[in-house]
């Protein structure tokens, strides 16, 4: 059942990018029925049925070319819309302190651009987003040197980061 989200609400499909809203029409309306959009909402009623792990993905990040126009007209409002979405739902449904959420890859992105208007691999330093699951919110650890080559304050290891989502937890 949780695979079948054609009985929930057209408000929660709406939130989460898979149906668009009744007054949206145009060329100009943000890009619906995504497959994360889905995958994010068929986490979280995983997730409300007692599934103890769940990992959605969204291909695509790979951006050797033409970043920023990916970025901002694909990538970027399917990714927004679904994480606000999922966090939001959770928490609204008193799920979210009991539910860790975190958003990584495996590396970052060069801080230069390349003759091809992309970004190539750069295992120094990257970012990841963590919510819910016990952890404080609202809070930016770490930074990077002023050109983005490397980590300047607070570097955090990846058994560190995942030792605090296990602490949160109550693992």
């Amino acid at each position: 059942k949780a695979f079948k989200i054609d009985d929930a609400s057209d408000a929660i499909k709406e939130l989460y990018g898979v149906k668009p809203p009744a007054a949206a029409t145009g060329a100009g309306m943000m890009r619906r029925n995504t497959t994360f959009g889905r995958s994010a909402l068929i986490a979280r009623r995983l997730v409300e049925r007692g599934v103890p792990f769940v990992e959605i993905s969204m291909g695509g990040w790979d951006l050797h070319a033409n970043t920023h126009d990916t970025l901002k007209n694909q990538n970027l409002p399917v990714l927004d819309q679904a994480m606000a979405a999922l966090v939001q739902d959770l928490n609204d449904r008193g799920m979210l302190e009991d539910t860790a959420i975190v958003w990584m890859g495996d590396f970052g992105r060069t801080p230069r651009i390349n003759a091809r208007a992309g970004r190539d691999h750069w295992a120094r330093c990257w970012s990841t987003f963590v919510a819910g699951g016990g952890m404080k919110g609202g809070q930016a650890v770490g930074a990077t040197n002023e050109d983005g080559t490397g980590v300047a304050t607070d570097p955090i290891k990846s058994e560190d980061l995942m030792a605090s989502v296990l602490k949160g937890l109550g693992i």
